[in-house]
């Protein structure tokens, strides 16, 4: 993910941007022969597993990984296998995480302590629940009153409640995905903004510490599929965003406001912390006459923490974001600055309401003054989670898990709701371990589902509304178009009213017949996916249409 990828790519991309040039590469060599003589003769004497320690220090894991792998070769430590599967939990790879804690647990018959709640923790984000209970509640002694692990045990015991609301959403695969990763997705022009590493060609290759594409913005079109029964949305070929804003490293997620004319982003601080580590900084800018440039830097910015991931309520007073700067309660917590007098006050940690001792990330404000954010603090199905806290007087109501299918036991983040607040995006790791953008439906429609109608009929399609008549006594069935059967019937009352169960999602027709006559006729039906408060309909016939041969009707 994002957050904790960067983290650790941002410490080594200064040796790591590799350019293609001869002549730089000589140079490079001949300034650098003495600095690396050194380092051999001191180095030489230091085992593998030592140096694996030193790479260890440093965050460089995969580096780490290799040499303590090369070292058990020679010699069965369980303390080697400890520090494989720290490794694999800081680099976010759950599956090999947890094979090592329990490698190294057949070496050692226990954990650390603070190894155990990391091994529940991997546990939990490769759906061994029932393993992850056992080894939180392992933990939860050596810490009786640690209320999270509490709440963690007790969600997993009650993890079907997660599942329940699964019928209120539904989560799509974008077709703009690749094996490299995606998130961050807003709708922008007609199209999605995002944000990628997906490699790029050119005569420079840019590439962190993972051998991988710096971060970058990209823009996609809408294109919408007209050809099928349903338009389907698809997205062109996706190109940069905008050059105007391009970073030397890594570009963050964007965001929009002031009727799109400005945004906010995260990118790399120009200036290091400690040993070559590039902190995520917010800066704001401006589009004139079809072009961006920066217009400033939020205030707050400082190469000692990172600030990064912010969203703005709609008033534009206000802007939260996730940071890891001192005196916060976990890794990363979330913050609030208000705009007072065109200035930016100093950010205020929200607390022990939202924040945890883990990672608090990606927050996002709807229009109703909801926080949606990722935590893997609050307990969930394992990973990071997403989650949802109403504001109200400045203060934040009880946290709410999304449940599934939005949340999984892999990481899930990045959420973003259009302005009705049914419709949106989120990213997750889900599929393949990388990230990926997928699209969001909120609050659909339950099923079986009774709605309400009145049966009304003219004597000419010619004649206004007004010659309008209930149609008492009339006979109606539910057709499911597509397996071509009756689902439900119901009769009309004298005042024409009845009501109609529908059993499932399909398309649909209904067929009215007139019980003296026995003449039919069909109209169709058109039912919202979205979870609707009244569902109440009109249905209008006329009465000369009908024939013993179905014909069209009309509905509204």
């Amino acid at each position: 993910m994002w957050f904790r990828h960067v983290d650790f790519l941002n410490s080594f991309m200064d040796m790591s941007i590799k350019r293609k040039y001869v002549i730089s590469f000589l140079l490079m060599l001949a300034s650098s022969h003495f600095s690396l003589a050194q380092e051999t003769v001191f180095s030489i004497f230091k085992t593998n597993a030592e140096k694996a320690d030193e790479y260890f220090r440093q965050k460089n894991y995969r580096k780490a990984i290799d040499l303590y792998k090369e070292t058990l070769k020679k010699e069965s430590d369980g303390e080697l296998y400890l520090q494989v599967a720290r490794s694999y939990y800081y680099l976010n790879r759950p599956s090999e995480s947890s094979q090592w804690y329990k490698l190294a647990i057949e070496k050692e018959q226990t954990l650390p302590i603070a190894d155990m709640y990391i091994y529940a923790e991997m546990l939990s984000a490769v759906k061994q629940y029932d393993q992850a209970i056992e080894w939180y509640s392992q933990y939860q002694k050596k810490n009786p009153t640690d209320p999270v692990t509490i709440r963690k045990i007790w969600r997993l015991r009650n993890r079907e409640f997660l599942y329940e609301d699964s019928i209120h959403y539904t989560v799509k695969l974008l077709d703009i995905n690749t094996p490299s990763g995606e998130f961050g997705a807003i709708p922008y022009d007609d199209g999605l903004i995002f944000i990628s590493n997906r490699p790029r060609k050119g005569i420079i290759n840019n590439t962190d510490a993972d051998n991988e594409s710096f971060y970058r913005v990209y823009f996609s079109k809408l294109v919408t599929d007209t050809l099928t029964s349903e338009p389907v949305a698809r997205y062109s070929k996706p190109v940069l965003f905008c050059r105007e804003l391009h970073a030397k490293f890594h570009e963050g997620p964007v965001a929009m406001y002031d009727r799109d004319k400005m945004l906010y982003t995260a990118v790399s601080a120009s200036s290091q912390k400690g040993k070559g580590k590039k902190t995520l900084q917010l800066q704001f800018a401006e589009r004139k006459e079809g072009f961006w440039n920066i217009v400033e830097p939020f205030p707050y910015s400082n190469s000692e923490y990172s600030i990064s991931d912010a969203t703005m309520t709609k008033d534009q007073k206000a802007i939260y974001f996730s940071s890891d700067m001192k005196g916060g309660l976990g890794k990363k917590d979330i913050y609030r600055s208000e705009l007072i007098n065109g200035r930016w006050t100093k950010p205020v940690n929200l607390g022990d309401a939202i924040n945890t001792a883990g990672d608090e990330s990606s927050p996002f404000i709807d229009t109703g003054n909801i926080l949606y954010f990722a935590s893997n603090g609050h307990p969930g199905l394992g990973g990071l989670d997403i989650f949802k806290a109403s504001m109200s007087g400045g203060t934040f109501g009880e946290v709410t898990n999304l449940g599934y299918p939005v949340n999984t036991h892999a990481d899930d983040f990045g959420i973003y709701l259009r302005d009705d607040g049914t419709h949106g995006f989120i990213a997750s790791n889900r599929a393949n371990g990388n990230d990926d953008i997928y699209e969001l439906q909120m609050d659909l429609q339950t099923y079986p589902l009774v709605i309400k109608g009145v049966l009304k009929y003219k004597a000419e399609s010619w004649k206004d509304s007004s010659e309008l008549k209930v149609f008492p006594n009339a006979q109606l069935s539910l057709l499911d178009n597509n397996r071509n059967i009756a689902v439900s019937q119901t009769v009309t009352d004298e005042t024409g009213s009845f009501l109609l169960t529908v059993p499932y999602l399909s398309q649909y027709r209904i067929k009215v017949v007139d019980a003296r006559s026995g003449d039919e006729i069909l109209v169709g039906l058109e039912l919202s996916k979205r979870k609707i408060t009244e569902n109440i309909y009109e249905i209008v016939v006329v009465k000369n249409a009908f024939k013993s041969t179905a014909q069209p009707g009309l509905i509204k």
